[in-house]
């Protein structure tokens, strides 16, 4: 019954936040701020790396929670990137899809092949969401620095 009660608080946590933060930040001055209005929407990352956390097998577990801190990363980074931002800023969902390489080369360097191939799927997996995000994202800021285009 405990587990159940507990699911429940969450399953109402997640589904209820998101819309009273939203309209906590629109009544407030701080309305202007775009990603502010959907900061309740952590919530939902937050219960599926709860889920994910519960999986036994670490090989599946670990690609799946890197490739669910990938997306959080494009989704912040467009939420975040405007015309001002840095170009490089834009490339973040890729330098995170990535990371895992460097960890399969150290991995296979001190011999551990079966940890090496983990870290290497997990990074063409997470690099499949990646590099779109990134390049829209790229897209985005540019577009973003054009003007109305009125002749």
């Amino acid at each position: 019954m405990a587990v159940f009660a507990l699911h429940a608080c969450i399953v109402l946590l997640v589904v209820l936040l998101p819309p009273i933060v939203y309209s906590a930040v629109s009544a407030s001055r701080y309305q202007g701020v775009d990603w502010l209005l959907f900061s309740g929407g952590v919530t939902y990352p937050l219960y599926a790396i709860y889920w994910l956390a519960k999986i036994k097998n670490p090989r599946v577990r670990f690609i799946l929670l890197h490739l669910t801190f990938v997306l959080m990363i494009a989704t912040a980074t467009a939420f975040v990137s405007n015309r001002s931002a840095p170009l490089l800023v834009a490339f973040l969902p890729t330098i995170a899809a990535a990371l895992p390489i460097l960890g399969s080369i150290a991995s296979r360097m001190y011999g551990r092949s079966r940890v090496a191939v983990t870290f290497l799927v997990s990074s063409l997996i997470a690099l499949l969401v990646g590099v779109p995000s990134s390049l829209l994202i790229a897209y985005g800021m540019g577009m973003a620095a054009m003007g109305n285009m009125r002749y």
